[in-house]
């Protein structure tokens, strides 16, 4: 193909700022590109589930419970199935792709790594369309209730962690205030996503777990493992009416738990179903989970995740737990996606795990 004037001078130009680059310290302003470089065959993005209803006014149509799905697949695809980026809280798509301090994302190192992905912002997040329908907004979260609730006991967090920096400032104005869609209108978008890729592995983070639990319940044979980055978990109680047990819960019976004396210091007591009378899920039956939790996370997950794991595996699930510390990572919080260390828990965690799911 022959090149425009235009055309050669841009690439002069790039090639001199690479050359430049490669020779100046680093700096902020030549962030990016740790994952390494990266190739595409195709990129895009669609929506699934997305439900015409009729418009308040009386005149027209307006669509509800859509979800925002992206694409990036590998130029050389090195691995059989893709992945499905599920984001947490009030966060979107945006949490994969990137740092607030411009270091590339979980997403790059997973296309560095030969995966195809699709990642999505859950129904009423990012760029699917929040809707009166869907009740009143709650308050937008606050740069101060950020650093409180996550960010406190990191000692990774890009710019410390503080309320007022330019990081926690990046992150937040990503958060969405709400409400959420409820959870059957979420599963059956996951459905539909499904049934449109194929098989493919659920990566989940933080409150973008229950995503991981309803997709394995709508599509076993579509799901063919669940990364689950310290997630919500939810199955045995919120989740419980859209999922089908063995022995079935009769109607407003909940899966009956006792507590257990905790495992060892630092870890709070589970409470798990009696073995004399388990229930379990047919449709988790032997699917790979993988657990991580990090070392200074929130009460909620740090001592409480491998709650979870024994959790799934009453339920029949093939789960394991994955603690950072085991793989002399230290320090993380919560939002260890964004942590300066995010490139490490990628390829010495993440990456290696994906890789032998067949």
């Amino acid at each position: 193909m022959t090149r425009t004037r235009g055309a050669r001078l841009r690439a002069a130009s790039v090639s001199f700022l690479l050359g430049c680059a490669a020779v100046l310290p680093a700096a902020s302003s030549w962030a990016g590109g740790e994952a390494g470089p990266i190739s595409l065959r195709d990129q895009g993005f669609f929506w699934v589930g997305a439900r015409p209803k009729p418009a308040p006014t009386g005149t027209g149509t307006v669509i509800e419970g859509q979800m925002y799905v992206g694409f990036q697949l590998a130029a050389h695809k090195r691995h059989p199935y893709p992945l499905v980026l599920v984001h947490g809280g009030g966060g979107q798509a945006t949490d994969w792709m990137g740092t607030p301090d411009g270091r590339d994302g979980w997403l790059d190192y997973f296309l560095v790594a030969g995966f195809d992905v699709y990642f999505v912002d859950r129904p009423a997040h990012g760029r699917s369309p929040n809707n009166v329908a869907y009740g009143a907004l709650r308050t937008a979260p606050t740069t101060q209730f950020m650093t409180d609730t996550f960010l406190a006991q990191s000692k990774q967090y890009p710019g410390g962690g503080g309320a007022e920096t330019p990081e926690v400032i990046q992150h937040t104005a990503s958060s969405e205030p709400g409400p959420t869609v409820s959870n059957a209108v979420l599963q059956e978008d996951l459905a539909e996503l499904l049934d449109r890729i194929g098989p493919a592995i659920i990566v989940t983070h933080s409150a973008g777990g229950a995503s991981g639990w309803l997709a394995l319940a709508a599509r076993p044979k579509l799901v063919k493992a669940v990364l689950a980055i310290e997630p919500v978990l939810g199955v045995t109680d919120i989740l419980a009416p859209l999922i089908t047990f063995k022995p079935a819960l009769a109607a407003g019976e909940a899966v009956k738990t006792v507590e257990l004396p905790a495992e060892r210091a630092g870890l709070n007591p589970c409470r798990l179903q009696p073995q004399e009378s388990l229930h379990t899920v047919p449709a988790f039956a032997g699917k790979p989970v993988l657990f991580v939790v990090s070392p200074q996370s929130t009460p909620m997950f740090t001592p409480n995740v491998h709650c979870s794991v024994h959790t799934l595996n009453q339920l029949g699930a093939d789960a394991k737990l994955a603690r950072l510390e085991d793989y002399g990572i230290l320090g993380n919080g919560h939002f260890m996606n964004e942590e300066k260390n995010n490139g490490e828990i990628a390829k010495k965690v993440f990456i290696p795990w994906l890789s032998s799911i067949r």
